[in-house]
């Protein structure tokens, strides 16, 4: 979990209306790209950081991406709204494969594009998506969170149905949660158990990621977020949701 957190912690608890669902490719995903069923704390970072660098790739020096100006100052995640379902496909995609190929190939007109399998989530419910920051004021989280317009690949368009600001309680021990939370964390059995490897970092070019395990509660078919119980050692309750961060 790589955000600070003081003893004042504000949340946005913003409720997404998807328009057909999103893509977010796994990490080191090439010519087979996969996709997680949510989408991971560093993308909503990253759509959050959308309201601060709109229509910017790169932040002004050039060294990364518009996100690491949040790094380390907000976390988020994500569940699947009440009531949403959501399906898992690979849709057969045409894309440009030229990287993939030997140098010599390259520059040839046959090789630049190429079939990739693509993960998508398709569902038209809702992303619940709950943001903790202790260096972002609860005005300024509320107007990054209204400016949301996309999560993970650019089609995956959102509408901002409601953003909810508050100061989020510190809780501990025995908790329940729709949310994706650290895989070493003791919890109940379960067959709606997903375990996914997520990023931490590599915001920076040249800087790789660090993998870190989590579990998300996920019934499988149809996708949909379910309750479960976690040991906590650090969680966070924003009006009846529960996210737990280690």
């Amino acid at each position: 979990m790589m955000v600070s957190l003081s003893d004042k912690v504000n949340y946005s608890k913003v409720r997404l209306k998807l328009h057909w669902g999103f893509s977010v490719a796994v990490p080191r995903a090439s010519k087979a790209k996969a996709a997680f069923p949510l989408p991971p704390p560093t993308t909503l970072v990253g759509a959050l950081s959308y309201g601060l660098w709109r229509g910017k790739d790169y932040t002004p020096d050039g060294k990364g991406s518009p996100a690491s100006e949040l790094h380390g100052k907000v976390y988020g995640a994500a569940r699947f709204g009440d009531g949403t379902y959501g399906v898992y496909i690979e849709d057969v995609v045409r894309n440009v494969v030229s990287y993939f190929q030997k140098p010599e190939r390259r520059s040839k007109r046959e090789y630049t594009f190429g079939i990739v399998p693509t993960g998508k989530v398709y569902s038209s419910g809702e992303l619940v998506v709950v943001y903790l920051s202790s260096q972002l004021s609860t005005g300024q989280l509320e107007k990054l969170s209204w400016s949301l317009v996309r999560v993970g690949s650019k089609e995956g368009l959102v509408s901002v149905e409601d953003v909810e600001l508050g100061e989020a309680s510190r809780v501990e021990g025995e908790v329940t949660t729709k949310f994706y939370f650290p895989s070493y964390l003791a919890h109940e059995e379960s067959p709606f158990l997903r375990q996914v490897t997520f990023w931490e970092g590599g915001v920076v070019w040249g800087e790789e990621g660090k993998d870190v395990n989590y579990l998300i509660p996920l019934r499988p078919f149809p996708l949909e977020s379910v309750e479960v119980q976690v040991r906590a050692r650090e969680a966070y309750e924003a009006n009846g949701d529960v996210v737990v961060l280690g």
